[in-house]
């Protein structure tokens, strides 16, 4: 499981402006970027998936969080450097009386998470917000979901990379799954 904290919307958006972020992908300026994409069935949260961002832990960097796109669950970043991530925050506008929600995942510092050593394509993998609280208080942690599979998601990104360099690749990919 992955432990989540619900922190107020305003202070993430001050922080991370991804939840604007097209749709589209484009291609990568530095030819060492990964895509790392996945999916969050977000039915049981408290808003829909509108950000996914996660920070960049090694090598310290300017700017170290990197923001995905998003379209219905599936999020994706075509422009990841090597290095080593952890996942940061998601979220998205809930309805009345929850407003915006926002949560940060709860790592040790020391961890690594996430270690891009080559490029390429990275399937992080799927998962599942569920509601743990009751009534009176949310509560809600992730769980590792077996579906959508890597092929679902895979197709779901397709359009968006049309006319990139990551266009033939995901086609690759999607060839090998079947």
């Amino acid at each position: 499981m992955l432990k989540l904290l619900a922190v107020p919307a305003p202070v993430f958006l001050l922080a991370a402006c991804g939840g604007g972020m097209s749709q589209q992908m484009e291609d990568p300026k530095d030819l060492d970027a990964s895509l790392v994409y996945g999916y969050i069935d977000m039915a049981d949260g408290p808003c829909w998936l509108q950000w996914f961002n996660m920070h960049q832990v090694s090598p310290k960097v300017e700017k170290p969080y990197v923001n995905f796109r998003i379209d219905e669950g599936v999020f994706y970043a075509e422009f990841v450097p090597l290095g080593s991530f952890q996942f940061h925050e998601l979220g998205g506008w809930g309805s009345f009386p929850n407003g915006n929600t926002s949560y940060n995942f709860m790592f040790p510092k020391q961890a690594e998470g996430l270690r891009i050593e080559k490029p390429g394509m990275y399937f992080i993998g799927c998962f599942k917000m569920k509601d743990l609280g009751n009534f009176f208080k949310s509560k809600y942690d992730i769980d590792i979901s077996e579906n959508p599979g890597e092929r679902e998601v895979l197709s779901k990104m397709l359009p968006h990379a049309k006319g990139t360099l990551w266009e033939q690749d995901i086609r690759r990919r999607l060839e090998a799954l079947k």
